[in-house]
């Protein structure tokens, strides 16, 4: 990832933050990041079922539930958590997590330049494409605990707002594996083609 895109990233901030930022990348540690584990845990929330679970999460519904050993796919319950491997690897993105997504647009324009999901407080935040860290700060200017994903044809995506950093930089993480988990702020999510915002809602599932 360029220098000159990492030096845009903090010059512009957040879509839903208008205050000037007025400096670049802070020098910040790290938190510390376990080993990278392969899949995670997903509580099910009311109203949800195991078709939109796995829709979301990049899977076949019948194969999830066979992960999962359930008989019946549509009887899964709130508060039962259910094993979610990292999905086969695509070029799409997928949901970073699951939650209530509002569009941020820039000032002045209709058009969607990253979105606001409130999840559950202590959800896993899940890679929407395999990629290389490039960012995993706790205190980028403007944006708070901070992970880039650099998936290496141009495109990157932003996960700002998390509570936790799960991932070092320079790691390469699998689509579907968590980089980091949400408190009581919702997560700021961007997927940025070279210099310039895309619209996440055109490119996720």
């Amino acid at each position: 990832m360029s220098v000159a895109f990492l030096l845009l990233l903090t010059s512009t901030g957040c879509a839903s933050h208008h205050a000037p930022v007025t400096s670049a990348l802070k020098p910040a540690s790290v938190s510390p990041a376990p080993l990278q584990v392969e899949g995670s845990y997903y509580e099910v929330q009311r109203g949800e079922s195991l078709w939109g679970i796995a829709h979301d999460f990049g899977w076949d519904v019948h194969r999830l539930a066979r992960v999962n050993q359930l008989t019946d796919p549509s009887q899964v319950k709130t508060g039962q958590k259910l094993y979610i491997p990292p999905p086969p690897s695509s070029a799409r993105f997928l949901w970073p997590a699951r939650g209530r997504a509002v569009p941020l647009k820039g000032l002045g324009t209709e058009a969607v330049r990253g979105l606001q999901i409130t999840a559950q407080q202590g959800s896993l935040v899940r890679a929407a494409r395999t990629g290389r860290v490039a960012v995993a700060a706790r205190d980028l200017a403007g944006w708070g605990k901070t992970v880039v994903l650099d998936h290496g044809d141009g495109y990157a995506s932003v996960y700002a707002g998390l509570d936790q950093l799960l991932v070092d930089p320079g790691m390469s993480v699998a689509q579907g594996n968590p980089v980091g988990r949400l408190g009581a702020e919702p997560l700021h999510f961007e997927i940025r083609q070279g210099t310039s915002l895309a619209n996440p809602m055109q490119l996720l599932p």
